[in-house]
């Protein structure tokens, strides 16, 4: 793994709005040099807002990134969540990018609605288990350095 300077987001109201940030949903290297070797259409990668979840196993996405991607699940998986328990959801391979170009590839994207949130990703401990998180509640700040 290759060290990165580690980004600082300034995000007002934190308490309130949580620690987000802009990240791509992409392909992972494998499987874009794979489509080129086939010369299949590459998908743009997706640009969504993510939030940095202590509380999730795993990073999730909501069903139209997964669909602009165009990639197939690799399995699934029983999810809980605040309201349920048990509920299957597709798993995927994909890179996660964030500021500063870091990327992660992780194995275990999870789709899964995530209506009535400003968000589309949900960043769970696959990602954070690469990283070092800092919350900083005084100063409303979030640094994420791998």
């Amino acid at each position: 793994m290759i060290c990165v300077s580690p980004i600082t987001i300034k995000i007002p109201n934190l308490a309130y709005n949580g620690p987000l940030v802009n990240a791509t949903i992409a392909l992972t290297a494998p499987l874009f040099e794979a489509m080129m070797k086939k010369a299949d259409p590459i998908p743009e990668p997706v640009k969504v807002m993510a939030l940095i979840d202590t509380g999730a196993t795993s990073s999730v996405v909501a069903p139209d990134v997964i669909m602009r991607l165009g990639i197939f699940p690799t399995g699934s998986v029983k999810v809980n969540t605040p309201s349920c328990s048990g509920v299957l959801c597709n798993q995927y391979t994909a890179a996660i990018v964030l500021p500063n170009n870091i990327i992660i590839e992780t194995t275990n994207l999870i789709e899964a609605p995530l209506q009535g949130q400003p968000i589309q990703c949900l960043l769970g401990r696959d990602v954070k288990s690469q990283a070092v998180l800092i919350y900083n509640g005084y100063t409303e700040e979030v640094t994420f350095s791998i």
